[in-house]
């Protein structure tokens, strides 16, 4: 039988890793499906080193995933120790060939 979750969330970038944070912290089942083996893979693809500046700079912020600007090592090592305290269910490698949403749950 397939895995039901109540929050489905396709890519692992700054909005989708925000998104499940969210869920996670409203206790509801959840699932970030990756395509790529490593999260956030556009920022982890950029030079060591290279600062990546967030904007705007007037964020509102939904969730506890930090989004100041740093270095891609301060970023990547921030978004990785939040959403491990915060139990986000990730997974890497992962082809969404399906979503179906329940009672017009879209």
């Amino acid at each position: 039988m397939a895995e039901r979750f109540e929050v489905a969330i396709l890519g692992s970038g700054p909005a989708g890793l925000s998104a499940a944070a969210r869920a996670a912290e409203r206790g509801l089942s959840h699932i970030v499906l990756e395509r790529h083996d490593i999260y956030a893979q556009t920022i982890q693809r950029y030079q060591k080193g290279k600062y990546v500046m967030a904007t705007p700079d007037n964020l509102p912020l939904r969730s506890d995933i930090g989004f100041e600007a740093g270095t891609r090592e301060e970023i990547l090592g921030v978004w990785g120790e939040q959403a491990e305290r915060l139990g986000i269910n990730l997974r890497c490698n992962a082809n969404a060939e399906k979503v179906e949403g329940s009672k017009g749950g879209f």
